[in-house]
């Protein structure tokens, strides 16, 4: 009887100072391996050491531009939704602010116009942007 009582207590013992030991360790990459590859996130003690190292970096703060803002918000996304592009307004705003920005390049003067402007009316009446040549015309212009 002594034996066994003796034998039990210096393995609770030995037992004890085995899960002392891995609790003790700082960082076990087979056991963060496995506890991300279970539950999709790091383990507890990796998640408070992440947290930690997050709260001691210094970030630079910085005001968040307000981006352009069209007219009427619903029928911008409407249009754009329906034909792929900005609505009329919306292009000739962008187009003005665009051009009214500190770093722009330098148009050339000399404006050619299209050849068949007859043409290039009834296209852009029904699709609502330049024929695919005057497209590259003006490609060309800008370049």
């Amino acid at each position: 009887m002594k034996l066994s009582i003796r034998s039990i207590v210096i393995t609770g013992i030995l037992a004890i100072g085995a899960n002392t030991l891995l609790a003790a360790q700082t960082s076990n990459p087979w056991f963060e391996g496995w506890y991300r590859a279970k539950f999709g996130r790091p383990s507890p003690t990796e998640e408070t050491r992440l947290q930690a190292e997050k709260a001691n970096a210094a970030y630079r703060v910085e005001a968040p531009r307000p981006g352009p803002v069209p007219a009427n918000p619903w029928f911008e996304g409407w249009y754009r939704a329906k034909f792929g592009r900005p609505s009329p307004t919306e292009e000739a705003r962008l187009q003005a602010e665009q051009a009214n920005t500190a770093y722009r390049e330098a148009t050339s003067t000399q404006a050619v116009a299209p050849a068949n402007t007859w043409f290039e009316g009834w296209y852009r009446a029904k699709y609502g942007r330049p024929s695919p040549p005057e497209e590259a015309r003006l490609k060309a212009q800008t370049r």
